[in-house]
């Protein structure tokens, strides 16, 4: 069964994700993979922390059960789940959750999942149930590759001070994501103990929760000791926002930028410069694989290594999401 396996290589630049799909002809199924993981598991993980990415395709996985399966054999039977994640995302099961549900006629800017906190997810696997009529690549980017090619002196802004997200989140009326939802509980004390254990400060103001936390520009990756470039800011920041949104925005909360849904600043309290976080997002876009899905696709990455965004999109498509 083995030999029906094949190990092929995406390229970009100087980035690599690897595909591991059934040789041409050969009818492999979920058992067959799980049987091949179970053996080159440890071979796998090298190639991960080298390249960043692997894509499991052709090998006829339907629903987010088989996903799992593949998930656990590869990463074992540990999970994180997604309490105080920034994305509106539904949590299908304890594992399991939509990729995201923003609008599909915008585009989702690159970034390491949770980057923001001093938390954050190792490994994160996405299934694709239904791909898109049309458009909804994943674009993938090798964080190592970009730290080269971004301004120089950016990049040692962001290193030297890091950056300060702050938050203001929705009692269920408001603009972005509720407390509630980010916190996946409806206890307020719950949530304090949360951010007390996670260096968040926080302050209720009335329905709303105020949030400010500090979290990298650029980090050091546990395992193989690279810099990779390791923020959400540009992510974070209005800016980032459809024009006549952000403008919106900047109207209503032109007084108070601590009321904005969320905003991020340098480290030091300093406004990054908006020429700056508009040139990380076009960098990341310019620089990153357009990953089109497969139905059955099952992409693993390091997500340290590798930021991941989401390009606008036609028709029903399903991406579903588990971390590790």
């Amino acid at each position: 069964m083995q030999t029906d396996i094949l190990i092929e290589s995406l390229k970009k630049a100087d980035q690599t994700i690897i595909v591991v799909r059934p040789k041409e002809g050969a009818l492999l199924t979920l058992q067959h993979l799980l049987q091949y993981l179970e053996k080159e598991k440890g071979n796998l993980y090298q190639m991960l922390l080298k390249h960043g990415g692997i894509l499991f395709r052709g090998f006829d996985i339907n629903d987010k059960e088989e996903f799992l399966k593949v998930k656990e054999i590869c990463a074992g039977a540990s999970n994180f789940d997604y309490v105080d994640g920034n994305s509106p995302r539904t949590k299908l099961s304890d594992n399991v959750y939509t990729s995201t549900e923003y609008p599909k006629e915008y585009r989702i800017s690159l970034h390491n999942e949770m980057s923001y906190s001093n938390k954050w997810p190792g490994l994160i696997f996405f299934f694709c149930k239904t791909p898109a009529e049309e458009g909804g690549e994943t674009p993938v980017l090798d964080c190592r590759s970009i730290l080269k090619t971004l301004d120089q002196d950016m990049v040692k802004a962001f290193e030297e001070y890091g950056v300060k997200y702050t938050r203001c989140l929705n009692g269920a009326v408001g603009a972005g994501k509720s407390w509630m939802d980010t916190f996946e509980t409806h206890d307020k004390s719950v949530v304090e103990d949360y951010c007390k254990a996670n260096d968040i400060q926080f302050k209720w103001d009335g329905d709303f929760l105020c949030l400010s936390q500090l979290g990298a520009g650029v980090e050091v990756h546990p395992l193989t000791k690279e810099k990779v470039w390791f923020n959400q800011a540009n992510q974070f920041h209005p800016s980032n926002l459809p024009e006549d949104i952000y403008r919106a925005l900047k109207m209503m909360y032109s007084k108070n930028k601590h009321k904005y849904p969320q905003y991020a600043y340098f480290g030091n309290d300093e406004e990054i410069p908006e020429q700056y976080l508009s040139e990380i997002t076009e960098q990341h876009f310019e620089q990153a694989f357009m990953f089109k899905w497969e139905k059955g696709d099952v992409l693993m990455l390091d997500n340290m290594l590798m930021a991941h965004g989401r390009m606008p999109f036609k028709g029903d498509r399903k991406i579903y999401v588990s971390m590790c």
